[in-house]
């Protein structure tokens, strides 16, 4: 049975800088055809959400791992010193990315047409500012608030 230790000794198989990992954090090895994570560590690591220290437990091939609660488990080095045999080569899962790199995500699509609309609402109220002014000055100045009060929104908006 081989196991590969992680940490930041030097002594490890895998080795990560950062303060927040034990100098030997955590085991890996395969058992029964599946990949067994020990932690050993003093900050202790979390799988799916469920916070463990000093316990082994058996994961799935690519399983959420953070070690120190907060470093994501190296599986990528994982699956090339500790393959499990029979397996393909590891692909990450990108199941979840349906849409083509060239194509824009939805999201961007509407943050643009917000960027857009929020930029013309008050140019169209500056506008009509200026045609009101002389004939009807009530409505030019209620069409000058709105768009002042559009624009500084805009302003909010987009800094945050």
């Amino acid at each position: 049975m081989k196991t590969l230790s992680i940490g930041r000794s030097s002594s490890c198989d895998i080795i990560i800088e950062n303060q927040g990992i034990s100098r030997h954090h955590a085991d890996i090895s395969i058992v029964g055809g599946q990949y067994v994570f020990t932690d050993h560590s003093s900050n202790g690591s979390t799988i799916g959400g469920m916070v463990i220290k000093n316990q082994r437990i058996t994961v799935a091939p690519g399983a959420e791992i953070y070690l120190a609660n907060s470093v994501p488990f190296p599986w990528a080095q994982v699956f090339i010193q500790l393959p499990i045999a029979g397996n393909k080569v590891y692909e990450p899962n990108t199941s979840n990315y349906n849409i083509s790199p060239s194509e824009p995500r939805k999201e961007e699509e509407l943050n643009i047409a917000i960027a857009i609309v929020s930029f013309i609402i008050p140019l169209v109220g500056i506008i009509l500012y200026f045609a009101w002014k002389g004939d009807t000055p009530k409505r030019a100045n209620q069409v000058i608030m709105c768009a002042v009060a559009g624009f500084v929104l805009n302003l909010i908006l987009f800094s945050l």
